[in-house]
C-alpha cells in the first residue's frame, strides 16, 4: 500500500516545480517559515559540491527532489530543443507531402472559398435551413474538391473523403448517427 502524501511532500513537490515560498504559503495555508524549513531540509538531503552550480530543486519521482547543476540543466534544455526541432521537421515533412499531393495551400484555399461562397450564397438566397452536419459536410466536400482540382485527381483518398462526408449526412437522415 502506498503511503499517503503529507503536506511536507506536497510542499517539496511545489518547490521542485518552482513555486515561491509566498505562493506555497498561500496555497497550502502554512507559514513561510515552515516552507523555508522544508526547503532547507531538502537542501541538506541533497549534498552538492559547489553551490554555484546549483540551479534549483527538480522533481525526479514521487516526492523525490534532486538538485540540478547548470550543466545538467543545459543538457536538459538541449535535449528539449532537439525534440522541438524534430517535431518542427516532422511538421515540415507533412506539409511538403500535402503540397505534393494537393497542390499549394493558397491555391487550394482560393478554390475552396469560391466553391463555398457559391454554395453559401445559394443557400442564403433560398433562405434554406441546413443542419450543422449538412453544412459542415458541404464545406469539407468543397475543400476536398479544391484539393482534387489543384493537386492529384487520382488520389483515391480525396474521393473517398467526399463519399464519406456525404454518407455521414445520408446515414443521419436515414436514422443512423455516428
Amino acid at each position: 500500500m502506498a503511503r499517503k502524501s503529507t503536506k511536507a511532500d506536497m510542499i517539496a513537490k511545489m518547490l521542485a516545480e518552482g513555486f515561491t515560498a509566498p505562493q506555497i504559503k498561500k496555497r497550502m495555508k502554512v507559514s513561510e517559515s515552515y516552507v523555508y524549513a522544508i526547503k532547507k531540509e531538502l537542501a541538506e538531503k541533497t549534498p552538492v559540491e559547489n553551490d554555484d552550480d546549483v540551479v534549483r530543486p527538480r522533481l525526479v519521482g514521487p516526492h523525490e527532489v534532486k538538485r540540478v547543476t547548470k550543466a545538467e540543466a543545459e543538457a536538459i534544455k538541449a535535449k528539449a530543443k532537439l525534440e522541438v526541432e524534430a517535431k518542427a521537421n516532422e511538421i515540415e515533412n507533412v506539409l511538403d507531402a500535402r503540397a505534393d499531393q494537393y497542390g499549394s495551400f493558397m491555391q487550394s484555399a482560393e478554390v475552396a472559398i469560391k466553391i463555398k461562397s457559391i454554395m453559401h450564397n445559394s443557400i442564403a438566397r433560398k433562405d434554406m435551413h441546413l443542419f450543422p452536419d449538412q453544412m459542415l459536410a458541404l464545406d469539407m466536400i468543397a475543400v476536398k474538391l479544391s484539393r482534387i482540382v489543384g493537386g492529384n485527381p487520382a488520389h483515391r483518398d480525396s474521393w473517398l473523403d467526399i463519399a464519406g462526408y456525404a454518407k455521414l449526412v445520408a446515414d443521419r437522415l436515414g436514422g443512423v448517427s455516428r
